[in-house]
């Protein structure tokens, strides 16, 4: 039995590309998969600013602003009487390390006015959860008790103070 010409011209492979764009593509993707085993020179140092090594001893001034734990959160936050501005972070983060001493900053220049408190979020997983705290640093802003603002990651002292002049104390 003999194949109509049909079916031979339907199952030959087509390609819209010629035989050197073939070719280039063929060495594009040799060229990023040996980047998986060899990394190019210089991307080591910048992979150690985003990755922690164990060995690193990360030294976060926790005295410049109060820690608070599950079991004080209440009377701390949800009852203080005037605004209070909580960091979730880790002892881990980087972005953590970044953001302390700009609340610090923030701290001394909010003095009687904001009261700014720390929660480690992983000591501290049920407030994490109860607030979604989904990375760190996350900044709430609490005014009698409720949660009014939410900054997540990094920022300066101007735009944390943006965020909440608009917020009615």
């Amino acid at each position: 039995m003999r194949a109509s010409p049909n079916i031979l011209r339907n199952s030959e492979s087509f390609s819209f590309l010629n035989s050197a764009q073939t070719g280039q593509l063929m060495r594009n993707i040799l060229s990023f998969r040996a980047l998986r085993y060899c990394r190019p020179r210089g991307t080591g140092c910048a992979y150690s600013l985003v990755m922690l090594e164990k060995s690193e001893n990360l030294s976060i001034q926790n005295d410049a602003l109060p820690l608070v734990a599950s079991s004080d959160f209440e009377a701390s936050v949800l009852e203080s009487k005037q605004p209070v501005l909580v960091e979730f972070w880790a002892p881990w983060s980087r972005a953590c390390l970044v953001l302390d001493p700009v609340l610090r900053e923030l701290a001394d220049a909010c003095a009687g006015k904001i009261k700014l408190v720390k929660v480690n979020a992983d000591d501290s997983l049920d407030l994490s959860l109860c607030y979604e705290i989904q990375s760190v640093p996350t900044l709430l802003y609490f005014v009698r008790g409720n949660p009014c603002s939410r900054i997540v990651g990094t920022a300066t002292k101007e735009a944390i103070l943006a965020r909440l002049k608009p917020i009615p104390e």
